[in-house]
């Protein structure tokens, strides 16, 4: 039986799209474009903006901003038909997994697309999904939420390359010997503040571990807890939705070694779209290949696109090789289908940088030409984020215009989010195309 809360979410959601529908098949009867149609759906829904929007930039290439499907595109018919699923309907999920190192991690660039998506229309926020307490890792944590803990605890990341230690889809973990400890998770600032959720996948260790439980300060709150040790979780089911995430680790029993924490994914019930992002600052692909429980882990996101921005570190590796670099990918999108067996995956090419400042990194070309004979082969996509920038040297221009850091490699705030806009604008054309095709009589 629904919540009142599913009910009038989805309410919501149909509203909004069966006008944007209504405004689709008139475009469609009268052969207009489908960015005519999305112009109208920013029109439509409350206070949206233009899904096509794109940063008025005199540098970029306009002409490049746009997903290239050039082998087998069944895996992205599979994931359009899902968010026509969401737009269309107001029924069902959608999952977006972003993996990179420092562009990811800060989590500038993917929070503009996570916003753009959960904004397309009203209500298909449908919640934060997978997050790590980056701050417990003594490293720099996304700014929409706040993790406060209590504890000694050490880390380890994929880019440390004499540590063997298990990891997963953050590329991080800790670990506490503490007897007891707390973790509170809560959001912060206009965009984040919305966030709630009522059910909790703990990714950890097993053996030997700690107990994990998780509380509330509201003695209405219920929460069942159930342990998936095969997944490598411990699940928490809330009666209610709830915005902030409390946590006890505690040794229970004497043959209780430790607590190491993986990840934590925040899951609601509501129809909407997901956008988890994953970042290391300053992993490459072999980064990425150390992490052991990387497929398992996705396999519990379940994603339906996954988006691949790794290779602005193996690009500034002085041994760099365009076909291990292949290799290393390979094994990726492997890893990726063994999880998720229908998703799509989406590559982008390298921001545009330099190295120590001075001199162009002449890799970014290369690391384009391995996406596109991996688009090719294995059925992915490709946005040309090195082409899209300017190109060579491109990267000095952005500077100028305030949109990257002195170092040239590193975008600012408002570059991440202008590079955000970019792939968003670029993704929405690509449905656009999926819409006309599919109503093509």
């Amino acid at each position: 039986m629904k919540s009142g809360r599913e009910i009038a979410c989805e309410s919501t959601v149909i509203s909004a799209v069966q006008r944007i529908a209504l405004a689709l098949s008139h475009s469609c009867t009268l052969a207009l474009s489908f960015t005519l149609s999305l112009f109208l759906l920013s029109s439509l829904a409350t206070a949206q903006e233009n899904p096509l929007r794109i940063p008025e930039l005199s540098f970029i290439d306009g002409t490049a901003n746009k997903i290239v499907l050039a082998g087998d595109k069944a895996a992205w018919t599979r994931y359009h038909n899902k968010v026509d699923k969401l737009l269309l309907e107001g029924t069902g999920q959608v999952h977006i997994a972003h993996f990179g190192g420092s562009h990811i991690q800060a989590d500038m660039w993917s929070m503009e697309l996570r916003h753009r998506f959960q904004n397309v229309v009203p209500g298909v926020n449908g919640g934060r999904g997978f997050i790590f307490p980056y701050t417990m890792a003594k490293t720099n944590n996304p700014y929409g939420y706040n993790p406060e803990y209590t504890g000694t605890w050490t880390s380890n990341k994929n880019t440390t390359r004499a540590d063997t230690a298990a990891l997963g889809i953050s590329g991080y973990s800790v670990t506490t010997k503490d007897t007891l400890t707390t973790l509170k998770i809560s959001f912060r600032g206009e965009v984040y503040s919305g966030y709630q959720f009522n059910r909790v996948k703990v990714l950890h260790r097993m053996d030997s571990s700690y107990t994990v439980t998780a509380y509330s300060n509201d003695v209405q709150v219920n929460i069942e807890r159930n342990m998936h040790v095969a997944k490598g979780y411990t699940e928490f089911e809330y009666d209610r939705y709830v915005d902030t995430l409390y946590l006890r680790f505690q040794k229970t029993l004497p043959e209780q070694k430790s607590f190491t924490l993986y990840g934590i994914t925040l899951e609601s019930d509501d129809p909407g779209f997901f956008y988890h992002a994953n970042g290391v600052n300053g992993a490459s692909t072999t980064s990425w290949l150390r992490c052991q429980h990387f497929t398992q882990e996705l396999s519990v996101i379940k994603p339906d696109l996954v988006v691949f921005s790794i290779g602005i570190n193996d690009a500034h590796d002085p041994d760099f090789s365009a076909d291990r670099y292949e290799r290393n990918y390979e094994q990726l999108i492997a890893r990726t289908l063994q999880a998720s067996p229908d998703a799509a995956i989406l590559l982008t090419s390298n921001t545009d940088s330099y190295i120590k400042r001075k001199y162009p990194n002449k890799n970014g070309a290369a690391v384009r030409d391995v996406m596109m004979r991996l688009a090719a082969k294995h059925g992915c996509a490709v946005w040309d984020t090195f082409g899209v920038m300017g190109g060579q040297t491109s990267i000095a221009r952005w500077e100028e215009a305030g949109l990257a850091k002195k170092d040239r490699v590193h975008l600012t705030r408002p570059g991440y989010v202008a590079l955000g806009d970019l792939l968003f604008s670029a993704m929405m054309e690509a449905y656009g195309d999926h819409v006309r095709t599919a109503n093509r009589p």
